[in-house]
């Protein structure tokens, strides 16, 4: 898929320019002269149909989407269009892309809408109503959208596989390796992790597990490798620098935008057998997880990185699966006790476990 992303990349950066040009006599976009715009219309054999899809047609072609073009009135405009699909009445706040591209048209199989629909979040086995639109844009405030088509589409049981990228670098010798990896939980190309990272470490983040292509390489344009943008390909520019020596760092890597973030970071508990203040936790580099053993009064905890309390995670279900902490999600221990607290933030859902010594 990343292929297609790069051919298109070249559009992107020709008409960039352009529009640069047009934008640099202008305060912002919304004075630029694009004249009327025209909505693609979206359309599929799929509208308003009832689909059962199974594992054992999972290779079986889907049903098509086309759109007509998106017309901005300008004569070098050459959008690129996202088809989404989100759970009907969701007004598309969560939606999922299907594709991201310069064509006109999507053909895919069942497999795919099958996976696409569990990331979003769709029950296997359960009938879900959806609804697909799609999106034209020649800049992030200049949009054009479609008609939405609606369908009930009942997806099978997988086993996810996330999207991931490899960060490779001074951490692990300049290899790719299963355990130094980004992903995208939402399947959206917006990619971010937690790697452990020697001091002085450069890295670069790959589409592939190898030096093979030059496109698959995602660095820093600038030499200093801490501009917080990102180079998708000719080999993703200049390595990317972990600023404040050896530790776990988040890293996130927005492909959509270019951009990218990191930050070490130390991790604490808190809840009220702290009186919510933070008890270290300790990271151990061979399990590559955080630990605490502590004696624990009966109550709510919460994970917190760096003592700041936009870092927190919490348990929205009590599954085991760490969730952005809320007001609600504290998690719950029920009894006093001395107890050992693990998580493992090296896999693409992060986890944890409470286990009690006594």
């Amino acid at each position: 898929m990343y292929l297609i992303k790069f051919i298109d990349m070249h559009k992107i950066i020709i008409y960039g320019f352009l529009m640069l040009i047009a934008l640099s006599a202008c305060d912002d976009v919304n004075k630029l002269q694009l004249g009327e715009i025209t909505n693609p219309v979206l359309s599929s054999e799929v509208a308003n149909k009832t689909i059962v899809l199974t594992d054992e047609t999972s290779d079986e072609a889907f049903d098509s989407f086309e759109w007509t073009i998106a017309d901005f009135g300008f004569p070098s405009a050459d959008p690129e269009y996202t088809l989404q699909m989100d759970f009907e009445g969701n007004d598309f706040q969560s939606a999922i892309a299907l594709v991201t591209t310069f064509d006109l048209k999507l053909d895919t199989i069942n497999a795919l809408i099958n996976q696409k629909l569990i990331t979003l979040g769709a029950e296997p086995g359960v009938a879900t109503k959806l609804e697909f639109k799609v999106t034209g844009s020649v800049h992030n405030d200049v949009i054009a959208e479609s008609n939405v088509l609606s369908a009930t589409i009942t997806p099978y049981e997988i086993i996810l596989v996330y999207p991931k990228i490899y960060v490779t670098g001074d951490q692990n010798g300049w290899s790719f390796i299963e355990d130094d990896l980004l992903y995208s939980v939402s399947d959206n190309e917006i990619f971010e992790g937690y790697i452990y990272m020697g001091a002085d470490n450069y890295f670069k983040m790959s589409y592939q597990p190898n030096w093979d292509s030059a496109d698959a390489i995602i660095g820093d344009p600038d030499a200093s490798g801490t501009t917080g943008n990102l180079q998708v390909g000719n080999w993703g520019g200049n390595n990317i620098f972990a600023p404040d020596g050896a530790g776990v760092y988040f890293i996130k890597a927005n492909i959509p935008n270019f951009t990218y973030s990191i930050y070490k970071t130390e991790w604490a508990i808190t809840g009220d057998f702290t009186s919510w203040g933070f008890a270290p936790m300790t990271y151990d580099e061979a399990s590559d997880t955080w630990s605490l053993t502590a004696d624990v009064t009966a109550g709510g905890f919460k994970f917190i990185a760096n003592e700041d309390w936009s870092k927190v995670k919490g348990d929205n279900e009590m599954d085991g699966i760490l969730d952005k902490g809320t007001d609600e999600n504290n998690i719950v221990i029920a009894e006093d006790g001395n107890y050992t607290i693990t998580m493992d933030l090296s896999q693409a859902l992060y986890t944890y476990s409470v286990v009690k010594n006594n």
